[in-house]
């Protein structure tokens, strides 16, 4: 390989890193990712597993069981003859096996009850995990929309830092054509190192969500990382009560249906322990043989006692409960408090949802509010820095009140950028309650 080809595999190898290290993901990428590898989903998968599996032993249980066994015994001295019966001293051994089944015929609906709550728990173990990656969107919608808004903090600080550059060069001039003072130029000269400073601590701001939004993205490093920035147009529809979200929230929500689905089943679970009071029926059938040789007698060969010894068996088995100490009574007892214990925590879901829902509307109706008067706020700013601006140009400002005009236009495009992304929050919260997504 020669040396331009080697050159040429270099610079595109490194094109193509320098590419996929600036690749800016979007949020809905952000979401994807995070639902793929975040620690908490994966294990609430596992317990979703977990409970297929529980409901997989819950339906095995209708089918026969079977078993085997053999055991051999030596035996030395005094005891019941073999071929008699007698009792003698004698050395013998024996060797003897067996193979049962028995199959459920009747357990008191025990089965189809167990079966039943197997399967609303494992609804409620998908419930879990569909709340689970609910909650991951959530707090990446947060994490991305903070890295927005630090990125046009940053913007703001830059373009801060620019006026100030341009003030002093142009104070400079004055002071040099003796129309401003040496204490004029150091003022401006400090505001520049303010700015730069803040510019500084934008930065750090920005990466520190980077890294927030990195971690929740379970990524190694947030080097590299980047999020693309959205034409993030401000919709004012907002529901036109809290009362219509919470109707929404009641069909979507997974935290409800996981709590619903948990107090279907503590009811089979009732149904389940009243099972015990009834008889249970089941079949049974059995194989056994067994081969045995006394020292120092005739023995029958092995072929000829199989056939000889073998015992047969087939029946049913009735088990009709009498008293066991009241513990199906108590059993039932305690899964009753266990339904009226679920019904509270049903209740006391729906109700914290409510009161989340509550908030989160009248949090995005004080945002939008606070949005259009940042607005306002940033447009008289903007005249009332043009004015001093005019004015400090012509000599007929000082460099303070410059400075506080200025400061001032600042400080409204930051409280605007706060506004904006704080209500397309809130939105999002609401549009998350009402089931709608990131698509």
């Amino acid at each position: 390989m020669n040396m331009k080809i080697r050159i040429s595999i270099i610079l595109f190898t490194f094109a193509y890193l320098t590419a996929s290290a600036q690749k800016q993901w979007t949020l809905q990428e952000c979401i994807s990712y995070a639902k793929e590898n975040s620690i908490t989903i994966k294990m609430q998968h596992i317990s979703q597993q977990n409970q297929e599996i529980m409901l997989n032993t819950a339906k095995n249980r209708r089918l026969p069981d079977l078993s085997a066994s053999t055991n051999q015994r030596f035996s030395f001295g005094r005891e019941a003859s073999l071929i008699d019966n007698s009792y003698q001293n004698q050395n013998s051994s024996s060797t003897a096996f067996s193979i049962s089944t028995s199959v459920p015929l009747f357990t008191g609906f025990q089965i189809p009850n167990n079966i039943a709550a197997a399967k609303l728990d494992l609804q409620a173990a998908v419930a879990d995990f569909e709340k689970a990656k609910e909650d991951i969107e959530l707090a990446v919608i947060s994490a991305y929309l903070q890295i927005l808004y630090s990125k046009e903090l940053l913007e703001i600080a830059k373009s801060q830092q620019t006026l100030s550059v341009q003030q002093m060069e142009r104070i400079e001039e004055m002071y040099k054509l003796g129309k401003a003072s040496e204490a004029q130029v150091y003022e401006v000269k400090s505001q520049a190192a303010n700015d730069e400073l803040a510019i500084v601590q934008a930065k750090n701001d920005l990466q520190l969500a980077l890294l927030t939004l990195s971690q929740l993205l379970e990524l190694r490093s947030p080097e590299g990382f980047d999020v693309e920035t959205p034409n993030n147009d401000v919709d004012f529809i907002l529901p036109s009560n809290p009362e219509e979200t919470y109707a929404n929230a009641l069909t979507t929500q997974a935290s409800v249906r996981a709590e619903e689905y948990r107090l279907a089943s503590s009811e089979k679970t009732v149904k389940s322990a009243k099972g015990a009071y009834f008889p249970q029926l089941s079949f049974g059938a059995g194989y056994s043989n067994s081969y045995y040789k006394i020292n120092g007698s005739d023995n029958s060969s092995f072929s000829r006692q199989l056939k000889n010894n073998e015992s047969k068996y087939i029946g049913f088995s009735l088990n009709i409960p009498i008293f066991n100490r009241f513990e199906t009574r108590n059993n039932i007892r305690a899964a009753k408090l266990n339904v009226k214990n679920q019904e509270l925590k049903f209740e006391n879901t729906k109700k914290n949802l409510y009161k989340e829902i509550q908030q989160a509307y009248y949090n995005a109706t004080g945002a939008k509010e606070k949005y259009k008067s940042s607005e306002i706020a940033l447009e008289s700013a903007e005249k009332a820095y043009e004015f001093a601006k005019e004015k400090f140009e012509n000599g007929r400002s000082t460099t303070y009140e410059y400075n506080d005009a200025r400061n001032n236009l600042m400080k409204s495009s930051a409280n605007l950028s706060q506004a904006k992304y704080d209500y397309i929050f809130r939105k999002k919260i609401l549009d998350f309650y009402n089931g709608l997504r990131e698509e």
